[in-house]
């Protein structure tokens, strides 16, 4: 009997901490929810920035100060920094507390395997894309800074780039003709625009799956 009790004990102190190790992973996974929308959205601005600026090099549009907002976006590189001290507790106390065997995969998937791709994934790219942006952009990046009502449309304006756009973000390109006629510009464009729409599929992906697990782990708690 007192064996017995013992084990309900100590059943029932496993189950009150791996409830409280779900509710950290939860709060955790709000937060990099958050934290992918304002990068999907980076992402996005970034695009759209690239096809623009390519548009403009193929036709014969005059300068505009809704260029050089395009042209600044080339160089906000979003990436992804996760809260995981939630998971490191679950570490701590092994993956095993989690009865649910379809959540303990998710959980242990979405951190071992899809977060530590997309990490070294943008790694990559931030490194690629500042090396060819870097001395390119150099001819052709302004010094004055552009009025915000010549901030295109199609750029939204949320998280960290409405942060950057209050505190005097964009300036105006120079030497606008020598660009329009840069040909290794234009193929540094197009490679910037693959790499941005590869990491906004991955990142889309990502923030789909910790959609789908934050419901998961809400509906474990409710029981």
């Amino acid at each position: 009997m007192a064996l017995q009790i013992d084990n309900w004990s100590e059943y029932r102190k496993e189950r009150k901490t791996e409830r409280h190790i779900l509710s950290e992973i939860h709060d955790n996974l709000k937060y990099d929810q958050v934290d992918f929308e304002s990068n999907i959205n980076h992402l996005q601005n970034l695009r759209k920035s690239c096809r623009s600026l390519l548009g403009v090099i193929n036709d014969e549009t005059t300068y505009h100060d809704s260029l050089g907002y395009f042209f600044s976006c080339l160089s906000v590189f979003p990436y992804f920094i996760s809260k995981t001290n939630g998971y490191s507790l679950l570490q701590s106390k092994g993956v095993e507390i989690i009865l649910n065997d379809t959540l303990r995969n998710h959980i242990t998937d979405l951190y071992e395997d899809h977060y530590q791709y997309i990490l070294t994934l943008e790694k990559e790219r931030i490194h690629h894309n500042f090396s060819l942006l870097e001395n390119a952009m150099k001819p052709y990046r302004g010094i004055h800074s552009l009025p915000v009502d010549a901030l295109p449309k199609s750029i939204e304006v949320k998280g960290s780039l409405k942060t950057l756009i209050s505190l005097g973000f964009g300036s105006n390109i120079r030497n606008y003709d020598r660009l329009k006629k840069d040909e290794d510009f234009k193929s540094m464009i197009k490679n910037i625009e693959f790499w941005y729409s590869s990491v906004l599929l991955l990142h889309t992906s990502v923030k789909n799956y910790i959609d789908h697990l934050i419901i998961l782990i809400e509906q474990e708690l409710e029981d």
